[in-house]
């Protein structure tokens, strides 16, 4: 049964929003800002809700005869109080116009001796050629919702980007999605300079630029376009806007790499902090017959990486390396060991991971589908109250499961006493059970990143928390802490729980299936701290 919002829920989250930023950034709004906030509030609730409804939904253009809402009674009066208001205009250009019109009413318009049947782009053009739209009784009003490109500074400010919208607001309304209460102090505002919000409009529309730029394959401008990139740096050391910057050099490069060319696309590389600007670099010098270069750049990765990802590229690519060059100081690449099963079983519909759990759930053992929800969950769980820490710039308004830099490399360096404290903390005896059963008394069901909720049992929880060692768990919390945005999946589909004690990790492989590469990462780790672990290989009975 399909859940009901509560009537005016659209009106409450716009004006949640305009109100948290002008009481957050009321010293970076510049007047036009204020001004679009102040000529809202002083309109009717019917102003209000006609404004918000049309806002946003896909326009420019809405007809009159559409829009019909229970709580804006005379429509007409509604879009007059806009206009007077400075929100609403009704230009419109001919294209615009048409293109409200159905293909009924584009032929109701034509004279009787002009019918015509054809597909509605040629009627479209013929109409245009033929009438002058605007001079035609259309039988509505049109209206065009002013202030886009203002709410979308709103948003900006509200969400830190531009890719989250007003859905946020409807999960919870919808009571599908319950978020952490943390605070959000002046002090660790994500904008604190105007300067800073400025940068990061100017990064979207950079990025419009070269998404025209690489799909017309444009490949001389964005050439030149390169300079422009190069040109834009942010105002002080901000590691999001930063960030931001760098996936827009990272993705302009690649494009330039595809369509040979290598100079331009290694100055971006260059200036890029973020992966895989490096590595991209690395296989560029490789191409180039500059091999010692790219041998030595690897070794610098290996000496400080940034992520997992990076290291492990690295190591393999350096180990290629070493091949073809001198033989000192060789870069490794171990062979990946682990324990191996092969089932048989029968085809059925539940599929390989099911299958082999069952297979599994004999003589008193407990096998249950986690992949990777179990040991982020724990992790979440465990660290619930430093991921939501009031770091600056980590959380920008009330609808977030976690910080704006969890997946950046600066999550950890942010929080690293804290995080230390945690891992000393957890390593006493009894205290991970401890925290973990706490917080599931306090936050369960709220989101967070880290925690599925669905498919966390409390059966799991208990049997993890007993059977699995505390030295295990710190071991995966740091590898998990040291590169999150990589680390947190290709973890094992199955755990099982041998009714004798102890615990295995299992990894079910169907016909034709290969390791991918976030798993092989999760493998090493487990040869490394002597963590039970096996890849179970499922072949089919014949039947």
């Amino acid at each position: 049964m399909p859940i009901e919002l509560a009537s005016g829920y659209h009106l409450k989250n716009f004006l949640s929003l305009v109100r948290f930023v002008r009481g957050h950034y009321a010293d970076l709004l510049d007047k036009r800002e204020r001004d679009y906030a102040d000529q809202f509030e002083r309109l009717s609730g019917a102003a209000q809700s006609l404004y918000v409804r049309m806002i946003l939904r896909k326009g420019p253009l809405f007809r009159s005869d559409k829009l019909h809402y229970d709580d804006v009674d005379d429509v007409d009066a509604a879009a007059a109080e806009l206009a007077t208001a400075g929100l609403l205009s009704s230009h419109a250009s001919a294209a615009q116009l048409l293109a409200l019109l159905s293909k009924t009413e584009l032929v109701a318009l034509l004279p009787t001796d002009e019918k015509i049947n054809v597909r509605r782009p040629a009627l479209v053009e013929h109409v245009a050629a033929t009438l002058d739209i605007h001079q035609q009784d259309l039988g509505f009003r049109h209206y065009r919702p002013l202030g886009t490109g203002r709410l979308h500074r709103y948003r900006l400010f509200y969400f830190g980007n531009l890719s989250q919208d007003f859905s946020e607001f409807v999960l919870s309304d919808m009571g599908l999605l319950r978020f952490e209460p943390y605070e959000i102090p002046a002090s660790a505002r994500l904008f604190n300079h105007r300067d800073n919000i400025n940068f990061v409009w100017l990064l979207y529309q950079l990025q419009d630029i070269a998404t025209e730029l690489i799909e017309r394959q444009q490949t001389d401008t964005l050439v030149q376009f390169c300079q422009v990139l190069l040109a834009a740096e942010p105002t002080g050391n901000h590691a999001l806007i930063s960030r931001r910057r760098d996936r827009l050099l990272n993705r302009v490069a690649r494009h330039l790499e595809r369509c040979d060319q290598a100079r331009s696309a290694l100055s971006l590389y260059a200036v890029s902090q973020s992966p895989p600007a490096r590595e991209r670099r690395v296989r560029i010098l490789n191409n180039t017959d500059q091999r010692g270069a790219a041998l030595a750049l690897c070794r610098r990765i290996i000496e400080a990486p940034i992520d997992q990802q990076e290291m492990a590229f690295a190591s393999s690519f350096g180990h290629r390396l070493t091949k073809t060059l001198a033989p000192a100081q060789r870069i490794s690449d171990a062979p990946l060991e682990y324990n191996r099963r092969q089932l048989m079983l029968s085809r059925s519909e539940v599929g390989v991971e099911q299958g082999a759990r069952e297979f599994f759930e004999v003589d008193g053992a407990h096998c249950f589908y986690v992949e990777n929800s179990l040991i982020p969950g724990i992790f979440g769980l465990s660290f619930w109250d430093i991921i939501f820490a009031p770091v600056t710039g980590a959380f920008v308004n009330p609808y977030q499961r976690g910080p704006l830099d969890l997946l950046s490399p600066s999550f950890r360096a942010a929080r690293e006493p804290a995080i230390t404290d945690r891992l000393a903390e957890l390593a006493v005896p009894g205290e991970l059970t401890r925290r973990v059963q706490q917080t599931l008394v306090n936050k369960a069901g709220i989101a967070n990143h880290f925690v599925h909720w669905p498919r966390l049992s409390g059966d799991l929880i208990a049997l993890a928390l007993e059977r699995i060692p505390s030295t295990h768990w710190l071991k995966l919390f740091q590898r998990l802490l040291f590169d999150i945005k990589n680390n947190r999946s290709g973890f094992p589909d199955l755990i099982l729980f041998p009714a004798a004690g102890s615990y295995e990790l299992i990894e079910v492989k169907g016909p034709g299936d290969q390791l991918q590469d976030s798993q092989k990462r999760w493998i090493r780790v487990f040869a490394e701290y002597d963590i039970p672990f096996s890849v179970a290989k499922v072949l089919w009975l014949e039947t």
